[in-house]
């Protein structure tokens, strides 16, 4: 039996290998179609486990590689994370206190894939695995509080962090902003910038300063058709431009879009459009 099972991951990493050959060789097939093509490859994690006998941290590694570079691709194309849960589902299931693994994933499926609930899924069986990381705890009440605004979970969960040793100094001062259920905007940034800040994962990093930027412009957003709204009740008409609203005085200066685009009065909104 252990014969077979030596065999059969012998045959798993000279699939692998092919594989690997393939992206450097065939330039006219797309990353997409060849990232698709060895998916299939990949069974369960539960399957890959009992087959890879000692060697599953090797595998493991293999799949945490696979894992950053279909994600960095989706990220840069189309935004579409179809088969990231399962990748990630593998990950954890051949190493399961991988820390940096459910850190990452929880981030990407709650973020960028909106599949928040799948990041719990992983989370919590994180909880079961390794039940002192602080991590797992502060990672579900930050999804609880900035994804799902669940803010009496978000409070517990990082309640349960400040306890565990090692932790951020700061996880109880966010529980109480989140027991409160606070809906200000100002702490949304300080938790951000306190992730980014933490972190050494650029990928991470690209995804906590996508999120500051968000904040931005929802608050220039906001600002402004405060403004539009005002000069509206005032003048009786919606202004001409965002330029109008600058040189009447209703605004101090036209902020500038953190994405590149361009802020513009249309209909009486402030909205955002490319240039």
């Amino acid at each position: 039996m252990r014969f077979f099972k030596i065999i059969i991951v012998l045959l798993l990493f000279l699939i692998i290998f092919y594989l690997q050959k393939t992206i450097d060789k065939q330039a006219k097939v797309s990353l997409r179609e060849i990232l698709l093509q060895e998916l299939m490859y990949f069974p369960s994690g539960k399957f890959l486990k009992e087959m890879a006998i000692e060697y599953d941290n090797l595998l493991s590694d293999f799949v945490w590689l696979r894992a950053i570079q279909y994600y960095g691709f989706h990220l840069v194309t189309d935004r579409k994370y179809d088969y990231l849960f399962h990748i990630f589902d593998i990950l954890t299931t051949l190493d399961e206190r991988f820390g940096g693994a459910y850190h990452f994933a929880s981030f990407c499926l709650a973020w960028d894939a909106k599949k928040p609930d799948s990041a719990f899924y992983l989370l919590k069986r994180a909880l079961m695995a390794d039940p002192f990381n602080w991590q797992h705890y502060f990672d579900i009440g930050f999804i609880n509080y900035m994804i799902t605004k669940n803010y009496e979970a978000a409070g517990y969960y990082f309640y349960l962090a400040a306890q565990l040793p090692q932790t951020w100094r700061i996880a109880e001062r966010w529980a109480a902003f989140s027991y409160g259920k606070s809906p200000k905007k100002e702490f949304a940034e300080i938790l951000w910038q306190d992730i980014y800040n933490s972190t050494d994962n650029p990928q991470l990093k690209k995804i906590a300063k996508r999120g500051l930027k968000v904040l931005k412009r929802e608050r220039d957003l906001e600002y402004l058709q405060k403004a539009v709204d005002k000069f509206k009740k005032e003048k009786k008409r919606v202004p001409n431009s965002l330029l109008e609203l600058y040189k009447e005085g209703y605004i101090d200066s036209i902020p500038k879009e953190p994405f590149g685009y361009l802020y513009q009065i249309k209909n009486g909104k402030v909205i955002y459009s490319k240039k």
